[in-house]
Formats: C-alpha cells, structure tokens, sequence
C-alpha cells in the first residue's frame, strides 16, 4: 500500500511539474479583438478606445483591479470594413 501512496505521489508531482513548465514555456500570444467599422466612424471608434483605455480597469463585477492584469487583456482595434 505504501508503494502505491508513493507512485501516486510521484506521479501527481510529475504532473505539477509538467504544468508549471509549460506556462512558463510556452510564449502567450496576445489576442486582438477587431472592430469592423465603416470609414466615417473610424475616427468615432479610436477615439471611443482612448477613453475606454483612460478608465481604471475593474473586474467583470466592477470592483477595481487591485494589481495590474493589463498586460493579460486582449488587445482592441478598429478597422474598415472591406
């Protein structure tokens, strides 16, 4: 039974290992998030995402985001419809 409790254990710890390897290897690709706009509203909706980027950024309950995640959010831009 003991070697049981232990294979388990070692396998549980490879497994950790394993994960935490991985997030620190694998490079995060940023998402960008596009917003399909017309020509004349091109101007309304950058200068939309200046305000928005001015705000505090909060959680999805509104309560205000202790440390700063900004560098985990998706990116945002506008561009002209096709």
């Amino acid at each position: 039974m003991t070697k049981t409790y232990a294979i388990a254990a070692a396998l549980i710890c490879a497994a950790a290992a394993s994960w935490a390897a991985t997030e620190v290897l694998v490079e995060n690709e940023p998402t960008v998030i596009e917003i399909s706009v017309t020509q004349d509203k091109l101007a309304e909706c950058r200068e939309t995402l200046r305000n928005v980027a001015q705000a505090p950024t909060v959680h999805d309950n509104g309560t205000p985001m202790l440390f700063d995640y900004s560098e985990d959010l998706p990116q945002v831009r506008c561009v002209v419809e096709a």
